[in-house]
């Protein structure tokens, strides 16, 4: 199956500390691309712990989930993502910049079905080209 990786770097205007917590906050997802609306989120202990979520892509809307993949205190969140179409992991890596953050995703995915297969050219290319201004947006959201 076609696979894609893309990432990118913005910078968040508050300390790690509070981006961190932000992360935590089922809203928070909707700022980063391929997240239009986050439902049913799961949080224990104060910790989000996974989500489903929608997509709109060309007037259709597609549900996925979102499942914990990797979670470093302070540093890194990701999540292994889903929907009918693809499948992949979406990660967030912090790091400290005087008083901002330095906040990388990266997007990994790859196409699940024969039609997601087909169209997945036109999928990637709409997630690459899109990334630079969800994650600028996602950076602006996490600040306060």
């Amino acid at each position: 199956m076609p696979r894609e990786t893309f990432t990118y770097t913005s910078i968040a205007s508050a300390p790690i500390s509070e981006v961190w917590a932000a992360l935590d906050k089922p809203e928070t997802w909707e700022a980063i691309g391929g997240v239009d609306r986050v439902l049913d989120p799961v949080i224990e202990d104060g910790q989000l712990k996974g989500f489903s979520f929608e997509t709109i892509t060309r007037g259709k809307t597609y549900l996925g989930q979102a499942r914990p993949d990797r979670r470093e205190e302070g540093r890194l969140m990701s999540w292994s993502i889903a929907n009918s179409e693809i499948e992949g992991k979406m990660a967030v890596a912090l790091a400290t910049t005087e008083e901002r953050t330095r906040v990388t995703v990266t997007l990994d995915v790859e196409s699940r079905g024969l039609v997601s297969t087909m169209l997945f050219p036109v999928i990637a290319g709409a997630l690459g080209r899109g990334l630079p201004k969800a994650v600028d947006d996602f950076a602006k959201s996490l600040a306060g």
